[in-house]
């Protein structure tokens, strides 16, 4: 993957045997995120690449979202936001 998306090494799917369904991604640091709605790997391979790449913005702008939303009114406490809402 990393071949394709420069920040992405591989990709998660379900638990299940052969499954094609893509749920999360996984940087080349080995940080891991989920994804706001799962990716079939089904059809041509430019269809879903182009919808992984569409899911890899919009679950990064749905954890930053509500990262803001649940931002403590008191900056005391921003470490242990940031652990909690860290992808």
């Amino acid at each position: 993957m990393n071949k394709c998306f420069d920040a992405i090494k591989k990709i998660q799917f379900t638990e299940e045997k052969n499954s094609k369904e893509i749920t999360g991604m996984i940087s080349p640091e080995g940080e891991q995120c989920k994804f706001s709605s799962s990716v079939m790997a089904v059809g041509p391979v430019e269809d879903w690449l182009g919808k992984i790449e569409y899911m890899m913005a919009q679950s990064l702008y749905d954890i930053t979202k509500n990262a803001i939303k649940v931002y403590p009114d008191n900056g005391i406490f921003r470490d242990e936001w940031l652990f909690h809402t860290a992808a």
